[in-house]
């Protein structure tokens, strides 16, 4: 404290509290607090509603995600049961042209011998 009763260790001196533009709001320090402050204010603002609107975007991109992932492991399904149903039609091809190799064969032995 000093001398005067006061004290001087404040952290923005606002100049003498007695005067007029004080009691009228007009000191041009207050007012350029009040600005800066309104303009933090609407930075805030500004960075919450981009916040609120990056969580929708993320609440949308998970619900896309799980929407793919279903549509994968079904694609999978699908293509084993194609892959299955190939090998399969592939292994009759190859032991119907087998049987008919052999039956060629055997009509051509049977036949050289006759």
């Amino acid at each position: 404290m000093s001398t005067n009763g006061r004290n001087d260790y404040t952290a923005v001196n606002l100049g003498n509290e007695d005067s007029p533009q004080t009691k009228n709001g007009n000191d041009p320090k207050i007012q350029s607090l009040q600005e800066h402050v309104d303009e933090v204010s609407n930075i805030m603002q500004q960075n919450i509603d981009k916040i609120m609107q990056r969580g929708s975007n993320l609440d949308h991109l998970e619900d896309r995600s799980e929407i793919l992932s279903s549509n994968a492991n079904e694609f999978r399904i699908g293509a084993r049961r194609v892959s299955r149903k190939m090998w399969l039609q592939n292994m009759k091809m190859k032991i119907i042209i087998a049987s008919i190799i052999i039956a060629i064969i055997i009509i051509i032995i049977v036949v050289a011998r006759s």
